[in-house]
């Protein structure tokens, strides 16, 4: 069975052009909502709406037409730049009892965790376990950054700096998969490549096999464009001045044939949409390739 996904993040406050429906039609069949909220045990989504759904019954419509258009999974993501999961002392089980309720309702697939502050991993690995036992259905994903103690080490997982709160539950299989972000921090190097090169992703993935269970599928990321991207990307590095976007391609290919290799992964469907399309224009006929061989 097939496993790699095309995966692009949808922002929830952008305006109304881009649906989970339009964003399948472009290509994108696993399109993961940025954010939804978690504050306590109560479930929501970022200022009470997705913009370009932004009623119940809307949204609802949406999701189940994008299924009808290629989406294999629409994922419901918290944490993000301005954090969004915010559990506090409520018990994970009563969290995870109120996040399958919200999924299942909307016909969400599964849940993302892109975290980018130091948390209790204890309780981010038992959130997991108990969303996995309510609705073993459910799609878990996580979007760690990556940092290295020095350019002979194996990359870790981060939330940001050097915080490590996915730890355990990588170790302890909670995460389907693992969209990396191959980008933010500038010092990762493998093999004498570094993140701002696109040779990094298929180092980093054969770097990150080392340290995550053959079970979790790895999934590497990179921004749709130099808009989207920081200047810790491949767009601010030696091949920025090329056609960069076939490049990226033929990284994801020379990979595609592992058993581990989940796809390919994208901040954001927003910002390709507005670069005429190019990332998934370029990406998709990589996974085309990936259906077709695996």
């Amino acid at each position: 069975m097939n496993k790699s996904l095309m995966v692009g993040y949808l922002e929830s406050w952008a305006p109304a052009n881009i649906t989970f429906t339009k964003a399948a039609e472009m290509g994108y069949d696993t399109i993961v909502m940025a954010f939804g909220v978690i504050n306590g045990s109560t479930i929501g989504i970022a200022d009470g709406a997705f913009n370009p759904a932004p009623t119940s019954e809307a949204l609802k419509k949406d999701i189940s037409t994008a299924k009808t258009k290629g989406a294999k999974h629409i994922l419901f993501s918290v944490g993000g730049q301005n954090n969004t999961y915010n559990p506090g002392s409520a018990l994970a089980v009563d969290v995870a009892k109120n996040i399958v309720n919200y999924l299942n309702e909307y016909g969400f697939t599964g849940i993302d965790f892109d975290l980018e502050i130091d948390t209790d991993a204890d309780y981010l690995d038992q959130l997991c376990a108990d969303i996995k036992q309510l609705d073993p259905s459910l799609l878990i994903t996580a979007a760690p950054q990556l940092s290295q103690g020095d350019h002979d080490s194996n990359l870790f997982l981060v939330s940001s700096g050097n915080d490590t709160p996915y730890d355990k539950a990588v170790n302890n299989k909670r995460f389907d998969y693992l969209f990396i972000q191959a980008y933010n921090n500038g010092w990762p190097e493998v093999n004498g490549v570094n993140i701002k090169e696109v040779g990094f992703i298929s180092e980093a993935f054969k770097n990150l096999k080392n340290s995550i269970p053959a079970e979790t599928m790895i999934t590497i990321g990179e921004p749709a464009s130099i808009e989207a991207a920081g200047k810790e990307s491949v767009y601010y590095g030696p091949d920025a001045n090329t056609d960069i976007y076939p490049l990226m391609a033929k990284q994801y290919e020379s990979i595609n044939d592992d058993s581990q290799f989940g796809g390919v992964m994208t901040w954001d469907i927003n910002w390709d949409k507005k670069n005429g399309n190019q990332f998934i224009n370029n990406m998709k006929n990589t996974i085309t390739v990936l259906q077709k061989t695996n």
